[in-house]
């Protein structure tokens, strides 16, 4: 048997990875075990009350098993918004309504692989 200091980093993984960049933002994700945390950094978002937009296409190691959707609550009741990550790696989201802003938004998400 190997040393538990020999098999450590393969059961813990502290990478965080770049999986979307582009002008209007990033998604990065860190993996541990069957678990992804993705952390999005949006730089402006879609007006209108039922604005949309698109971050992009994770890596297909990245993608969750089946199409999930994730709360976005935006401060003063403004930017209240669906973030969907789907299982064929696009991730988008949707205004959701009532007064929204242009403003840069973040937020993270976790799912299991």
């Amino acid at each position: 048997l190997k040393p538990m200091s020999d098999v450590w980093d393969s059961l813990t993984h502290t990478d965080v990875t770049t999986l979307i960049s582009g002008n209007y933002g990033t998604v990065k994700g860190y993996r541990s075990g069957p678990m992804v945390t993705l952390r999005i950094d949006w730089k402006l978002s879609a007006s209108g009350s039922w604005g949309s937009g698109n971050f992009g296409t994770m890596p297909e190691s990245w993608r969750p098993p089946m199409d999930l959707n994730f709360s976005y609550g935006g401060r003063d009741g403004a930017n209240q918004k669906i973030i969907n990550v789907n299982a064929n790696g696009t991730m988008t989201y949707a205004n959701q309504g009532g007064t929204q802003g242009t403003n840069a938004f973040g937020m993270t998400v976790s799912y299991a692989l």
